[in-house]
């Protein structure tokens, strides 16, 4: 059996999918354009390894958006052991949860306030103080 030209396209295009492929041209743009996306936004990384460890870092940070972290998390977010925030916890330091479970749970603003309570005042401010002091000292002197 010989086939014609014609035949033989016909044939390598119901092999193919090409006429499939043609009906889903837009679909098909979209999808490249979506690639192009993705492909530009994985450029900004050297390998694999470097992406991960951006995705790793983004998931560790999901915790800023919650209302209530746990130990993990609030560890996390004032950057020091689980171990040293928990003993700040027990010493009664720093306000935490505790739902009848055998987890803590803190607020990012009870993090933020107990951290305050360790600022250490630049030499400028301590120069105002002392100022200040001496100023009030030598006015209820008079």
């Amino acid at each position: 059996m010989e086939l014609n030209s014609e035949q033989i396209v016909k044939l390598i295009e119901q092999v193919s999918g090409i006429p499939e492929l043609l009906k889903k041209e837009g679909e098909l743009a979209e999808i490249l354009e979506k690639f192009k996306k993705v492909e530009g936004y994985l450029s900004r990384f050297k390998n694999l390894e470097e992406l991960t460890s951006h995705l790793m870092e983004i998931e560790d940070k999901i915790y800023l958006c919650k209302t209530y972290l746990t130990t993990n998390e609030a560890a996390a977010y004032v950057s020091m052991s689980k171990f040293t925030l928990l003993e700040a916890a027990k010493r009664g330091d720093i306000t935490f949860f505790t739902p009848p479970s055998k987890f803590y749970y803190f607020t990012k603003e009870d993090l933020d306030n107990w951290l305050s309570g360790f600022r250490i005042p630049c030499n400028k401010e301590l120069k105002e103080q002392i100022e200040k002091e001496e100023q009030e000292k030598n006015s209820n002197g008079r």
